[in-house]
């Protein structure tokens, strides 16, 4: 669930806001063993934040696709977009998808953008979709479990996108 939140906001048009120590789950946990859900009062000793935990495998995976979306991010001009009417202009929005599926094409070469476009599907339920691609050639650098802006498999057609998860897709150039 925490990759796909990241996926969403890292997609979208603005300026993305990440709060300190999301990119490695992070938790604030009393003394007592509790969660704490508002530390504005509590000691260094809740509001610290414990890197140590970045050794944990689990941990290390959720902060390497945050460094993958956040390249990804920087390499496509086309997620920066200033202004309503661009955005208007060079975003499509899907439909005929499954209920609660999410899917938006940018198109290409808008703000300096150099792919042929992105493809961006978010699934929040709790089994697999299956989404059919605009026309062409279509490189996977956002899926599940990883992100970045090598392609991780380059599909055509349709795509499953797996349950709880995004997956983000550039156009191979023509």
């Amino acid at each position: 669930m925490n990759n796909l939140s990241a996926a969403i906001y890292m997609t979208a048009q603005g300026i993305p806001f990440l709060q300190a120590g999301e990119e490695m789950l992070r938790t604030k946990i009393d003394a007592s063993g509790g969660f704490v859900e508002n530390s504005y009062n509590s000691p260094d000793s809740v509001n610290s934040i414990k890197w140590d935990t970045l050794e944990d495998e689990a941990y290390q995976n959720v902060y390497n696709y945050y460094k993958g979306l956040i390249a990804f991010r920087k390499a496509h001009a086309a997620l920066r977009l200033t202004n309503a009417d661009d955005v208007n202009a060079n975003i499509t929005s899907v439909d005929g998808l499954d209920d609660n599926v999410l899917a938006f094409r940018i198109n290409g070469g808008v703000n300096g953008e150099t792919s042929d476009g992105i493809f961006v599907i978010f699934n929040p339920n709790n089994a697999a979709t299956s989404v059919t691609l605009p026309d062409g050639a279509w490189d996977v650098c956002v899926d599940a479990d990883h992100a970045g802006t090598e392609a991780l498999t380059t599909v055509s057609g349709s795509v499953s996108v797996e349950p709880i998860s995004a997956m983000v897709l550039v156009k191979k150039e023509s």
